[in-house]
């Protein structure tokens, strides 16, 4: 990677860096190779060629908001927080490496094939994930420092993905099946082929995490999604999409029960979650110690990182510690699996406001984009973007994005974002390029667009 960004383009260089981000050679709980390339790439490439910086305010938000909670942190923690926080900022590296991509990249279609080859990489994956099934890791060779994550027992069959997390890898390929719905609108040919190949195994994929809450936010967006591009469309084609994705959808979820051992998605929407004093019977563990170690620091938190149950299974001590007379000495919490629960406890409000703030401020950027240009393939993954921060936002209700072990999937949504904001420069320096007397949002305003 330091060879390439050394002597190749930016461009070329970025653009590994983001279809490799899912896929970590090497993993440890210090850091992981995706996380060790990042920084190094964008070194490299500020010393060799610069890099243009964007949305620099709200970064630096996030950066005072986790040093500020750093400092009023317990001492005991304070290489864990430090680790984690070297660990997250990568993140905001990876958001303005992809920025530049998007922004100096010839062919805004390029952008796109980014994610679709990254995708291709982590449905490959998948499917060998799902020969081995539940319990079970898939080797490379037989080589074991190649395995890949370890599947869930069969009690549970879901697939875990390059992401290592059920729920994770669910909302990996709820985001992807919408940009893939978007790309098969405007494309042609193979490639079009290609992609609803591609939508197609993210459903199937989807399924077999079993993860009701990405299904759900799908079968909700997807809708929405196809009402927002009507204008381009006309009612018959929203028609033919709309039966198209069902009978992919089933034919998807039919695979998935049918031919692997990662079947109990229905089964899970079968049930309905009891509700125990407020708080869901799945959130009984974490959601009730989250509420009460945010009222004891709500502004900044108890920190960035906090020693979770997880971590102790991961070097094998066990979650609970005992004296010579059976006396619990320390027990670890669970993770909240709530992203604003978990903000609200390490960080706290300040925190919250950065980070959430960061997502909001993006999520503007991309609608003001659309002042300047309404039409056209670039203004159509401009407006696929206010799909996509509001999917990733409601589907964290129910999961953190960067947890230590899913820091991938964290570069991957902040990737994503700078992709996005990086197309919607793209389409102001277009109509800024062009005819200046006229004033597009009153040809096209945003309102017309996704109204």
């Amino acid at each position: 990677m330091l060879a390439i960004a050394a002597g190749a383009r930016r461009t070329i260089s970025i653009a590994l860096l983001l279809v490799l981000v899912p896929f970590q050679s090497i993993d440890t709980r210090y850091a992981s190779s995706s996380v060790l390339i990042t920084y190094a790439l964008a070194v490299v490439l500020l010393v060799t060629g610069g890099l243009r910086k964007r949305m620099l305010l709200s970064l630096s938000l996030i950066v005072l908001a986790y040093a500020i909670s750093l400092a009023l942190a317990d001492k005991s923690m304070l290489m864990r927080n430090v680790l984690f926080m070297f660990q997250f900022f990568s993140c905001l590296v990876a958001f303005v490496l992809a920025y530049n991509y998007a922004d100096l990249v010839e062919d805004e279609r390029h952008v796109v094939s980014v994610l679709l080859a990254a995708n291709v990489l982590a449905i490959l994956y998948c499917i060998l994930q799902l020969t081995v099934g539940p319990g079970e890791r898939f080797i490379p060779f037989g080589i074991d420092e190649f395995k890949f994550n370890l599947n869930r027992h069969p009690g549970d069959p879901r697939l875990v993905g390059p992401f290592d997390n059920p729920g994770t890898t669910a909302g990996y390929f709820m985001l992807m099946s919408l940009v893939c719905a978007v790309e098969f609108m405007f494309s042609r040919g193979r490639r079009r082929l290609f992609v609803s190949l591609i939508a197609g195994f993210n459903l199937l994929g989807l399924v077999a995490t079993a993860n009701r809450a990405g299904f759900v936010a799908l079968l909700a967006l997807a809708p929405l999604l196809l009402f927002a591009y009507r204008a381009e469309l006309g009612a018959k084609k929203v028609f033919q999409y709309s039966v198209t994705g069902v009978v992919a959808l089933v034919i998807a979820a039919t695979m998935a029960v049918a031919f692997t051992d990662f079947n109990i998605m229905f089964q899970r929407m079968e049930r309905v979650t009891e509700m125990e004093g407020g708080v869901p019977a799945t959130r009984q563990e974490g959601w009730p110690v989250a509420f009460a170690k945010i009222k004891e620091n709500p502004w900044f938190g108890e920190g960035p990182y906090f020693w979770t149950r997880e971590d102790a299974e991961d070097i094998d001590q066990a979650p609970y510690e005992y004296d010579e007379e059976g006396g619990l000495v320390s027990a670890y919490d669970h993770f909240p699996h709530s992203l604003y629960l978990y903000l609200l406890r390490t960080v706290g409000i300040v925190g919250l406001l950065a980070v959430i703030g960061f997502f909001l401020r993006a999520w503007t950027i991309l609608y003001g984009a659309l002042r300047y240009e309404s039409t056209g393939y670039r203004a159509a993954i401009v407006r696929l973007g206010l799909f996509l921060i509001p999917a990733f936002l409601i589907s964290q209700i129910t999961l953190e994005f960067h947890r230590p072990n899913t820091m991938d999937y964290a570069q991957f949504v902040f990737a994503l974002v700078g992709l996005l904001v990086g197309m919607s420069d793209r389409c102001r320096r277009a109509a800024l390029a062009g005819d200046k007397s006229e004033t597009p949002a009153a040809v096209h305003g945003p309102a017309a667009v996704i109204a």
